[in-house]
């Protein structure tokens, strides 16, 4: 397997790069894409000295599946068979990037796989055993992308920009005859968004909440119908768990997110602009 792998950044900060390092050395080449408009001097200058990097930045944010398409031609285009794409608040702990590579490679029919992913949510303690189980959705961070398949599956689908980016291209990978392989065993340190605690209104027991900007939910919101309306007659046990899933975020942003009106607004205008079929980014 000749793997390269891609970070894509917007506004990031020093911790990026102790989460590229993570990671870096045991990959040929990384392709940073910064889509922040006025990154700032210090955090690129830090990243451009990794060796085997190339930073872009056109300065335009052009969200995650157009730079996804951009950087999986570049690497087809540099002979690579791979793309592990990564986020910016997303790292590998210990050995666990050098065992994941252990794992594809000894996959058998990997020729078959349109993307490998590992476990964020749970960490399996002490199993290097490659524990794989066919999955209809990977993350994008952390997921290693078959290149070689893209032809046959079709690129990422920019009328996302970013938001159900990564579940669109699992199914469309499935429908195509793909298989998607999670590995149980490998742990990503991944950040969903940010965490706060609150008092729950029906317990009052103090727990965590992932909470999004009302422009995220605004996204969340407008790419799942799209995905929703492409999908829910050949996959209905996965849209309705992510129906479940949509609902859980908007409940706990009203309730809890301090920008409340503004995610109400943004959900209502999230639901308008699918049915009128604005798409692509926000203006």
């Amino acid at each position: 397997m000749k793997i390269a792998a891609t970070v894509i950044l917007y506004h990031p900060d020093e911790i990026v790069i102790e989460n590229i390092s993570s990671y870096i050395n045991s990959v040929e080449k990384l392709y940073i894409v910064d889509n922040t408009e006025m990154p700032l001097n210090e955090i690129r200058d830090a990243l451009k000295k990794f060796p085997n990097a190339i930073y872009l930045n056109d300065r335009e944010n052009k969200g995650i599946a157009a730079r996804l398409n951009q950087v999986s031609n570049l690497a087809s285009n540099d002979g690579y068979d791979w793309l592990l794409t990564m986020d910016q608040d997303s790292s590998f702990p210990n050995e666990s990037f050098i065992n994941y590579l252990s794992c594809t490679n000894s996959f058998e029919e990997k020729e078959k796989v349109s993307m490998f992913g590992i476990s964020f949510d749970k960490k399996v303690a002490g199993s290097n055993i490659c524990n794989s189980i066919k999955v209809n959705h990977l993350i994008t961070s952390g997921s290693l992308i078959n290149l070689n398949l893209m032809p046959a599956i079709g690129r990422f689908d920019e009328k996302l920009f970013i938001d159900e980016v990564d579940f669109e291209y699992c199914l469309r990978s499935i429908v195509n005859g793909f298989n998607i392989i999670q590995f149980d065993n490998i742990f990503l340190m991944h950040n969903l968004g940010q965490t706060s605690y609150h008092r729950s209104f029906k317990t009052t027991k103090l727990t965590s909440r992932v909470l999004h900007s009302p422009v995220r939910i605004y996204y969340i919101t407008r790419n799942f119908l799209y995905v929703q309306s492409k999908y829910k007659e050949t996959f209905p046990d996965e849209i309705n768990l992510r129906r479940k899933v949509l609902f859980n975020r908007i409940k706990n942003n009203i309730l809890y997110n301090k920008e409340r009106f503004k995610v109400i607004n943004y959900v209502l205008k999230g639901f308008r602009d699918y049915k009128k079929n604005r798409l692509g980014k926000l203006e």
